[in-house]
């Protein structure tokens, strides 16, 4: 901004009469702000209420006018204790038969007293103390999933019960009672699981393979893909294209490897020839900083004894005495062995450097002559990793003939996938066969999964089995309750909206109340500024033609009746009507409603309807729906350069208004400035002249004066 100094000659307060010269023209620019302001806030009232139809016209009433949604079956069983069932649309209503329940049930796996010592074990009893020999297999199958442990030296009850879990198991070793308790997490005879056992030679082949690729210093994600191609070779079901892809990832790791190691071989042949020479010039530098700091002290003493600065000046390291060159020499040396940090950063520094360098070389250096001299050792490596995948793949076969022999120290049994035992021999194990559940639903005999059945659009919970001979009765009917509930639920969330709409469109008048300028803010508290623009905001829809047309809509289709089987239906028919009050304008009630205190003493026409004629009454009932429905909807399509789709107000006018307000205030605004200009400018030359006749008074003065 500008800095203006007026006044200076005529002594007049230019800048108040310049802002009073401009104050009508700020006015007119306040009044277009203010109504963007008014416009804006409008707008964000509109929003609002809108979301809220919205919300009403999508969630709740394309429900209400769906005759399915009312469709809704109540069932009653004749022993819940046993049997709870629901239902849907298509229940058939009437009554049911239940009986022969058996629950479904999962296979249960607990094994005998595992024992160490002759005391329980433990879980981290390793494998090895109690008799399961290293590179053992123990492989979970659990429907596609196959898990399989690899027992070493190491390897813990915890891990088996680990591996039993990832296999998608519960699986448990509870050391109070030394037994695993495994388990499928679901029920019914899909889902079973398998236990099975074998001796292999490929735990050795295993780690022969991660030791050629590296795996010790690989990356996650590197080692995920080994992890990923041993799983390939390891795989029954993988085809041969499979494992020649897995037996070449490995054998990349294998050669990186390699050239890894002989790219090593000539960084340490670097190191040697760097490391003395960067060594001794780091310590070239230390003892050249130290002497310079020496050197500077040894003035500093001499200054203090009265030395000129010519004799200042000329001490250097070629004037120092004896003692005093063997003293610096000294603290050169303690300064060295107090550096090892930095030496050997400098070092490390130079070493990089020179690697780095070297690599730099082209088209030869150290390292592509390394690689080629050494290719015989790098396909060495790759033909290695290729037959050691070959051997892995042929070892890792599990054969399950020695299962149970191999598994006896577990006190487990070997079991296929289905769960059941290989051997019929001595059993070391509980097992508890996976069942799926049945009952007999009026005499048809229905099999599930799980205890929870579907038939015939109801829904069985089965709780406990039912003997043979004994049956369950279930009734299915209408459920009035939950219609009743749907109907008094969507007419008080419509009474809500109702009532904001009338609020907004009943609102007091703001008249006289204008948007608040920055300086009228200054002169108010934080609560009367709200107060003052809740005002305004409050009567923003006031009157609005499109608030009042949707208000009217809305009112007429909740009045409007429909025809059933030749009979005219309304919401009245039904008790539920507008109030007598004439303040609430338009918001329903409910006769018999039991949470309305003023009409809950009345007849409930709506519950008796649905119970004793509940055809008629749905199909009433979604046809007036149906009439709201279409209202809303009609009253919020799209109109071209007018509204957007389901918006119930003019959006793109409001939008358009409030670009050409906008437009109109940067118009004003230019005016305004240049209207403030142009009277500085004026000033500014009245000034002028006046300091014009000023001198020539004074020059006349003068001439008088001197005569």
């Amino acid at each position: 901004m500008a800095v203006r100094m007026t006044g200076l000659i005529s002594g007049m307060d230019t800048e108040s009469l310049i802002k009073e010269l401009v104050n009508a023209q700020k006015l007119k620019n306040k009044k277009v702000s203010d109504k963007l302001v008014k416009s804006e806030w409008k707008e964000e009232k509109w929003k609002e209420l809108n979301t809220k139809l919205f919300k009403l016209y999508n969630e709740s009433l394309s429900k209400m006018r769906l005759q399915g949604s009312y469709l809704t079956k109540k069932v009653s069983s004749s022993n819940e204790n046993v049997l709870e069932a629901t239902g849907n649309a298509n229940s058939a209503e009437g009554s049911h038969v239940i009986s022969d329940i058996k629950l479904a049930s999962a296979q249960y796996v607990t094994s005998g007293v595992i024992k160490h010592n002759g005391e329980n074990a433990t879980g981290t009893t390793k494998l090895k103390d109690i008799g399961i020999g290293v590179e053992t297999l123990v492989r979970f199958t659990n429907g596609n999933k196959v898990k399989t442990l690899e027992v070493t030296k190491d390897t813990t009850i915890d891990d088996l019960v680990k591996v039993a879990q990832s296999a998608g198991l519960t699986a448990n070793f509870d050391k109070s009672q030394g037994r695993l308790f495994i388990s499928s997490k679901y029920s019914g005879e899909d889902n079973t699981f398998g236990i099975t056992a074998s001796t292999s030679t490929a735990t050795s082949v295993k780690n022969n393979i991660l030791d050629s690729v590296g795996y010790s210093t690989l990356s996650t994600k590197d080692k995920g893909k080994v992890d990923s191609a041993l799983i390939v070779l390891t795989n029954d079901t993988s085809v041969q294209a499979d494992i020649d892809v897995a037996t070449k990832i490995l054998a990349d790791y294998a050669e990186a490897k390699t050239k890894r190691s002989i790219e090593n071989t000539v960084d340490q042949a670097i190191r040697a020839e760097i490391t003395p020479v960067a060594t001794t010039a780091e310590e070239e530098n230390i003892r050249t900083e130290v002497l310079e700091q020496q050197i500077v002290l040894i003035k500093e003493e001499a200054r203090k004894n009265g030395a000129t600065e010519e004799e200042i000046n000329a001490i250097t390291k070629d004037t120092l005495t004896e003692e005093q060159l063997a003293a610096i020499q000294t603290k050169q040396d303690e300064k060295i062995t107090a550096s090892s940090k930095r030496i050997k950063a400098a070092v490390e520094t130079k070493v990089a450097e020179a690697i780095a360098a070297e690599k730099e070389i082209t088209p030869d250096n150290r390292y592509t002559k390394a690689i080629e001299d050494n290719q015989t050792a790098i396909d060495t490596a790759v033909n290695e990793m290729e037959n050691l995948a070959s051997t892995f793949v042929t070892n890792s076969k599990i054969p399950e003939s020695d299962a149970n022999a191999l598994l006896q120290n577990l006190q487990l049994d070997a079991l296929d996938k289905d769960g059941k035992r290989i051997s019929t021999g001595t059993s070391l194990s509980t097992i508890v066969a996976a069942e799926n559940s049945q009952v007999k639903y009026n005499g048809v005999v229905i099999t599930g999964t799980s205890n929870t059945i579907s038939v015939n659009g109801l829904t069985l919970n089965l709780k406990g089995d039912l003997p043979a001979g004994q049956s369950i009765n279930l009734t299915v009917s209408n459920n009035v309750d939950a219609n009743y509930d749907m109907v008094k639920n969507f007419i008080k969330s419509y009474n809500e909206l109702l009532a904001e709409m009338n609020k907004l469109y009943y609102a007091d008048s703001s008249r006289g109340y204008d948007p608040l300028s920055d300086e009228e803010k200054e002169a108010m508290s934080d609560d009367q500024i709200e107060k003052w623009e809740s005002k305004i905001k409050d009567s923003g829809l006031r009157r609005d033609s499109s608030l009042g047309s949707l208000l009217d809509a809305m009112k007429t289709a909740m009045m409007s009746s429909v025809e059933v089987n030749g009979k005219k239906f309304s919401l009245a028919s039904f008790g539920v009507e507008t109030s007598t009050d004439y303040t609430e304008k338009g918001l329903l009630h409910i006769y018999g409603n039991s949470e309305d205190s003023v009409y809950s003493q009345k007849t409930d026409k709506l519950k008796k309807a649905l119970t004793e004629n509940p055809e008629d009454a749905i199909a009433a009932l979604s046809g007036i729906f149906q009439n709201l429905y279409d209202t809303v909807y009609d009253k919020t399509k799209a109109i071209p350069n007018v509204r957007s789709v389901f918006t119930a107000y003019n959006d793109k006018l409001i939008d358009k208004e409030q670009t050409d307000y906008k437009k109109k205030i940067k118009v004003l605004e230019k005016k305004l400035t240049e209207m403030e200009n142009r009277y500085y400018k004026q000033f500014s030359a009245m000034e002028t002249a006046l300091a014009k006749l000023q001198s020539q008074s004074n020059s006349l003065a003068g001439l008088f004066g001197s005569q």
